[in-house]
C-alpha cells in the first residue's frame, strides 16, 4: 500500500513538473529524469495515462531522455509497441514513434510484426496527424534496412497510396519512396 501511495505523490509531483509544453519545462524535466532514474515508472505511468496533456508531455521527457542517453528507456520498449494502438491521444504515439526508430534494429523479433503492422496502419491512415505518419513511416524504412526483403512490399505498399496523398505528408512520401527507389 505504501507504494501505491508514493506513486501516485509521485504522479501529482511529475504533474507539477510538467505544467507546460515549453521547451524549457522539457529540458528540465529530462535533466531531473536522467538525474534520478528511478523517476522513470512515474513518468512512464503518466505517458500511458490517457490523460492529456501529461501523456503527451511525459512521453516527449521519455524520448528525449533516451536521445539523450541511448538506450535508456529500453526497458519501456515490450510495453511500448503493443500499446501503439491503443493510446487515446497522438503525443505518445508521435513520441514513443520517434524513439522506436532508433530500437528498430534490436527490437525482439516477436515484437517486430506487431510494429510493422502499426507502423503501416499510421502511415496509410490520413486521419493521424502528420507528425505520427512521418514517423511511421521512418519506423518502416529501419524496420527495411533490418529486413531487406520488406522493402519492396513497403515501398509497393506505399506507392499505392501516394495518389490519395495531399497536404504536406504528400510530397515529403514522393521523397521518400524516390529515396527508397534509387
Amino acid at each position: 500500500m505504501q507504494t501505491r501511495f508514493d506513486m501516485k505523490k509521485t504522479i501529482e509531483e511529475l504533474k507539477k513538473i510538467l505544467f507546460d509544453s515549453g521547451r524549457a519545462t522539457a529540458d528540465h524535466a529530462v535533466g531531473l529524469l536522467l538525474a534520478r532514474p528511478e523517476l522513470l515508472p512515474g513518468f512512464r505511468q503518466l505517458a500511458f495515462s490517457d490523460e492529456y496533456p501529461f501523456d503527451m508531455r511525459a512521453s516527449n521527457v521519455i524520448e528525449k531522455a533516451d536521445e539523450k542517453v541511448p538506450g535508456f528507456a529500453a526497458s519501456l520498449i515490450p510495453d511500448i509497441v503493443p500499446s501503439l494502438t491503443a493510446f487515446k491521444n497522438d503525443g505518445p504515439r508521435r513520441q514513443f514513434l520517434r524513439m522506436l526508430v532508433r530500437y528498430t534494429p534490436a527490437i525482439d523479433e516477436d515484437l517486430t510484426g506487431v510494429l510493422y503492422d502499426a507502423c503501416y496502419g499510421f502511415a496509410c491512415d490520413q486521419s493521424q496527424p502528420v507528425a505520427v505518419r512521418h514517423n511511421a513511416v521512418m519506423v518502416l524504412e529501419a524496420l527495411a534496412v533490418r529486413y531487406p526483403e520488406l522493402k519492396s512490399e513497403i515501398v509497393a505498399a506505399l506507392e499505392l497510396r501516394i495518389h490519395e496523398e495531399h497536404g504536406p505528408f504528400g510530397p515529403w512520401l514522393r521523397a521518400f519512396l524516390a529515396k527508397m527507389n534509387a
